[in-house]
């Protein structure tokens, strides 16, 4: 199955193809989307995906969340992390927003239904969204360097992983779904940003982690957090601002 290729996707054509899939939906729905945003309806009735939830089986050092089977136009969820999901509030939504993604700009649809030659028709695929375990990696790559034998596992075991452009585009994509630019400025207009329990409290009332939410409002430049520190700026210019002063 091709891909389209994501190098270079900016943010704009992003924002324009989630506010797209939004507008679609209240046309479809008849009433306006506001936070928590629907994804689960938006990605059924929009982009006419089902979800299942199944069990998906992990190599060492893989967490595999959740996988996209595109053939049969299907977001699969491993029943191996409910409670994963259970603890994290946001988790389930924003690896649903992922998965739609792949679907929604990084999938080149139009492969799906090409005619094949006799006994050369594709097997269904899974698109998979892990995370390996960092230090498992950085241990492989470093005895790679001596070893060829660990190069070969170490492409074992990245494997399936997006591409760092692929899994950029799909990650800003679930974040420009999940928190629209218009509902996110809405929602912060009468809350301190550089408090973090306000912050707190709009990752729920979005239904969004918190590290989702603080990535979300880090790239629209509501606020900025220095390199090292859990300090909350409203935007670069409010930091820039204040060392000035100093």
């Amino acid at each position: 199955m091709r891909r389209h290729d994501l190098t270079g996707i900016s943010d704009s054509e992003i924002e324009d193809r989630t506010s797209v899939r939004i507008r679609q939906y209240e046309r479809y729905s008849g009433r306006s989307v506001t936070l928590p945003v629907p994804v689960e309806n938006i990605v059924e009735q929009i982009l006419e995906l089902d979800f299942d939830w199944i069990d998906i089986e992990e190599r060492r050092g893989e967490m595999i969340l959740a996988g996209l089977v595109p053939e049969e136009r299907r977001i699969v969820l491993n029943t191996r992390h409910l409670a994963l999901f259970a603890d994290k509030p946001g988790l389930e939504r924003s690896t649903i927003g992922h998965e739609a993604g792949h679907w929604d700009i990084d999938i080149d649809r139009t492969s799906l239904h090409h005619p094949h030659l006799p006994g050369m028709e594709p097997d269904s695929t899974v698109v998979l969204k892990f995370s390996a375990d960092e230090r498992l990696l950085a241990e492989v790559l470093n005895r790679a360097v001596h070893d060829p034998r660990y190069f070969t596992l170490y492409r074992h075991l990245t494997a399936g992983q997006d591409a760092p452009e692929v899994r950029s585009a799909v990650e800003r994509y679930q974040s420009a779904l999940l928190m629209p630019d218009w509902l996110i400025r809405e929602a912060i207009r009468d809350i301190d940003v550089t408090y973090w329990p306000a912050l707190y409290d709009l990752a729920a009332a979005a239904q969004v982690t918190i590290s989702n939410l603080v990535v979300r409002l880090v790239r629209l430049n509501v606020i900025y957090i220095p390199d090292g520190t859990h300090d909350l700026y409203a935007g670069i210019d409010a930091y820039t601002g204040q060392q000035h002063l100093f």
